[in-house]
């Protein structure tokens, strides 16, 4: 049976998706890096607590193909707390920002199933006054995309020059903190998923299955490319905690396939996707420390592919300016509604 038809699969996933019943096993790490299991367990937390890192879940892939419609929206829209709230509760809003785009001070990016369902859902906000008539402010823009154009999805791309910064200085700055020996060794294991253990029997218990089915299930739905195996993710998934969203617009003149290979081995890239709008190729969303080294970026994918890149266009958003960034709300809500629409 399909896991969407099927609720004991959808149950499963609820857990895992948000992390219930996934743990860092620490005295794994402790026997690894050689420290106390006191130790290891209070670094840890203190990654934790100081809003490094989320604690370990299995990501949920499969949302790329559920909602295949992505559309990136400059909007203008006021600063109250409903509104807030409208982009904490809404089930298609990955992610929110302000921005100061001329006549529009919000982007948004939203996931969909299809153009007749995001029309759909356009209607139903204003009807139930979660935003402002268009009468009352500047239309919004949108543009669309393709999520099955997806060719690279890796959040946690980050940790690799993250290790050689470490190993050049001997510690990684992350929002103003600094994070230091054996505290970036736990960091730099639980975001390549080491360590991270599953309690099939307390997952069992609570969803009313025995600890085999449990982890068949699991099995399956890994070997089905629906999730991928757990990490601890950075808490805006793909910033890095003090670092700055570039989205970006890149127009290959030639060279295609070799800019793509350039975008998918960038360790500031977590994410890309092919495109056909208007004179650009690709959707590019990368992450930096400072403007300057985004330029400094953009001047490396010039000299690597001369005569070869056209027009970029860009939006800077600034994680100080997130109203927020959240993919699990959104690959919850998807099994939410499935949950509704079979036991209807």
């Amino acid at each position: 049976m399909n896991y969407r038809e099927d609720e004991l699969d959808l149950r499963l996933l609820r857990f895992l998706l948000s992390g219930d019943g996934v743990h860092v096993n620490v005295s794994e790490l402790s026997r690894e890096l050689d420290i106390h299991w006191a130790t290891a367990k209070k670094k840890l937390q203190s990654l934790y607590d100081q809003d490094i890192l989320t604690p370990p879940f299995y990501p949920f892939v499969q949302l790329f193909e559920e909602y295949p419609l992505l559309v990136l929206v400059k909007a203008d829209m006021p600063r109250t707390q409903g509104v807030r709230n409208f982009y904490k509760d809404d089930s298609h809003i990955f992610a929110a920002f302000s921005c100061m785009e001329g006549f529009y001070n919000t982007f948004l990016i939203e996931f969909f199933e299809g153009l007749e369902d995001y029309h759909s859902w356009r209607s139903e906000i204003v009807e139930e006054n979660k935003i402002p008539d268009r009468g009352e402010r500047t239309p919004a823009q949108s543009e669309f995309f393709s999520n099955r154009l997806n060719f690279k999805y890796e959040p946690t791309c980050f940790i690799h020059k993250m290790v050689a910064e470490f190993e050049k200085k001997g510690y990684v700055e992350l929002n103003g903190r600094k994070i230091e020996g054996d505290t970036f060794r736990i960091l730099e294991r639980v975001m390549k998923g080491e360590g991270i253990r599953t309690n099939y029997s307390y997952i069992g218990r609570e969803i009313g299955a025995n600890r085999k089915t449990v982890k068949r299930r699991i099995d399956s739905l890994l070997g089905e490319n629906i999730i991928e195996d757990p990490k601890c993710y950075f808490p805006n998934l793909l910033i890095p905690p003090g670092y700055n969203l570039i989205v970006t617009m890149i127009e290959a003149t030639s060279g295609r396939e070799e800019v793509k290979a350039f975008l998918e081995r960038d360790d500031n890239v977590p994410r890309a996707v092919e495109t056909s709008t208007e004179r650009y190729n690709f959707l590019v969303f990368s992450a930096f420390e400072s403007i300057e080294e985004f330029f400094e970026w953009g001047e490396r994918l010039n000299s690597e592919f001369p005569e070869k890149i056209g027009a970029i266009s860009k939006i800077i958003l600034s994680s100080r300016m997130m109203h927020i960034l959240d993919p699990q709300k959104v690959s919850l809500g998807f099994i939410e509604r499935r949950l509704w629409e079979i036991k209807r």
